[in-house]
C-alpha cells in the first residue's frame, strides 16, 4: 500500500474516532459542531422529544404567567425593560461610526445590490458591533433589520439578505455579540483579574448596579435605527431574525413599536420549556432572571405584536437539530394569541414546520417571510 493511501486511512480512522468519541464527551470543545452535523444527517439525537408534550410541562398555568391585561401594563412594562436595559431612559448620544460606500467582496454578487454602508458602534468595556447596511438600487423604502444568531457571522443570513433586496428592501445586518466581525475585547475585572470575552456567558462578570450587558444586545439596533431614520426616508421597519437573533428580534422588537412586522425564526420559547430539556440550556441572556422580572418571553410575544399595523411571527422547526424543537409551543399558543386579540390590536402567529431539519431558515421560510413581510 501506498504512503499516500496509508495516510488517507489514518486521516480516516482519527475522524471516525474523534468523531464517536465527541459524541459521548461533552466537554470537547467542537462537541456541539459535530453532534448537529450527525444529527442532521442521521437524526442521532434520542434524547430528544419530538412528537409528544411531556405531561410535566401541562402543570404550569400559562395565563398565570401573563400579567398583562391592558395597554397601560403594555406601556409600564416597556418602560422596565428600558429601565434595566439602559439603567434610564435610552440614551441618544452614542452614535454609530459609518463608513459608506464600503466594500466587502463576499457580498460582490448580491442582487439589486447598490451600496453597503459599514456601521460601527462602541459601548461600555470596548465591546462593539459591526453592521452592513445594504442599499438596494430598487428600492421600495422599506428596512428590514437582519439579526444572525450564535452561529455567528451574519454572512450565514446570505441567503435570507439576497432574497429581501431582490424584493427591493434595504437591509441592515447584524451579528450577536462577541460574534462575526464583532471583537472579543479583555476586560480587568475588580477582585478577579484580566479576562477575555470569548463567550454570553462572560458577561456575568461585567454586571453592576450601573450597567447591564443586556445593552449589548439591543443598543446597536437602536442607535442604528435613529440614524438612519434621520438619515433616509424609510417609510416602515421590519426585522428578522434566526436563533439568539430571533431572541434579539422578540426582545427589541417589543420595546421599539417602530418595528412593524417581526419574524422570530427558531426562537426562544418560554423557560418553564426549556430548562433541564437537552439543547435548550440557553445562554446568559436566556438564563437572566433579573431582565424577566420586568417581562417574561411570553410578555415579551405579547409586546412583540401589540400596536397598529404591527405584527410577531414565531416560525418553528419540529426536527430542529440545535434547540426549540418539537411542539412544545402548543401549550402556550391559544393563550398568546387570544391576549394579543383581547387588546384588540396587533397579531400574533405561530408557524411550524415539520420538514426542515436544519437549524438556519429554510427556502420555504423565506418565501413565507417574503409573503407575510409585503
Amino acid at each position: 500500500m501506498s504512503k499516500g493511501k496509508i495516510s488517507v486511512l489514518v486521516f480516516g480512522l482519527i475522524i471516525i474516532f474523534i468523531s464517536g468519541y465527541s459524541l459521548g464527551s461533552p466537554e470537547l470543545p467542537f462537541n456541539d459542531t459535530i453532534k448537529i452535523y450527525y444529527s442532521e444527517i442521521a437524526n442521532i439525537n434520542s434524547d430528544r422529544n419530538y412528537e409528544t408534550i411531556d405531561d410535566f410541562f401541562y402543570e404550569t398555568d400559562v395565563d398565570a404567567l401573563i400579567n398583562i391585561q391592558t395597554i397601560s401594563d403594555i406601556k409600564e412594562k416597556q418602560q422596565k425593560l428600558i429601565q434595566f436595559i439602559w439603567k434610564d431612559d435610552i440614551p441618544n448620544s452614542n452614535l454609530p461610526t459609518i463608513e459608506k460606500n464600503f466594500v466587502d467582496v463576499r457580498y460582490e454578487n448580491l442582487s439589486n445590490l447598490y451600496q453597503i454602508h459599514k456601521y460601527t458602534v462602541v459601548m461600555e468595556y470596548g465591546v462593539n458591533s459591526i453592521a452592513y447596511l445594504f442599499i438596494p438600487q430598487t428600492t421600495n423604502n422599506e428596512l428590514v433589520i437582519y439579526h444572525q444568531g450564535h452561529g455567528g457571522d451574519f454572512l450565514k443570513g446570505y441567503e435570507m439578505i439576497d432574497s429581501l433586496l431582490q424584493n427591493n428592501f434595504s437591509v441592515i445586518a447584524f451579528s450577536m455579540p462577541l460574534k462575526g466581525l464583532n471583537n472579543n475585547p479583555s476586560v480587568d475585572i475588580p477582585n478577579l483579574g484580566k479576562i477575555s470575552l470569548e463567550r454570553h456567558d462572560n458577561f456575568q462578570f461585567l454586571e453592576n448596579d450601573s450597567f447591564s450587558p443586556i445593552k449589548y444586545f439591543v443598543d446597536p439596533i437602536y442607535q442604528n435605527l435613529n440614524h438612519i431614520e434621520n438619515e433616509y426616508n424609510f417609510e416602515k421597519f421590519h426585522m428578522i431574525g434566526i436563533s439568539g437573533g430571533a431572541w434579539v428580534t422578540t426582545l427589541f422588537s417589543a420595546i421599539d413599536d417602530r418595528i412593524e412586522k417581526s419574524f422570530a425564526v427558531a426562537g426562544p420559547l418560554p423557560r418553564f420549556l426549556t430548562v433541564n430539556v437537552p439543547g435548550n440550556d440557553g445562554d446568559y441572556e436566556l438564563n437572566n432572571p433579573p431582565l424577566y422580572e420586568n417581562a417574561n418571553i411570553l410578555e415579551l410575544f405579547i409586546l412583540s405584536s401589540y400596536g397598529p399595523e404591527r405584527e410577531h411571527h414565531k416560525l418553528q422547526y419540529k426536527y430542529d437539530p440545535c434547540c426549540y424543537y418539537g411542539r412544545t409551543f402548543e401549550i402556550f399558543e391559544n393563550e398568546v394569541k387570544v391576549k394579543v386579540d383581547s387588546l384588540e390590536n396587533g397579531f400574533f402567529e405561530i408557524h411550524f414546520d415539520e420538514t426542515n431539519r436544519k437549524h438556519e431558515i429554510s427556502d420555504e421560510s423565506i418565501k413565507l417571510i417574503l409573503k407575510l413581510i409585503q
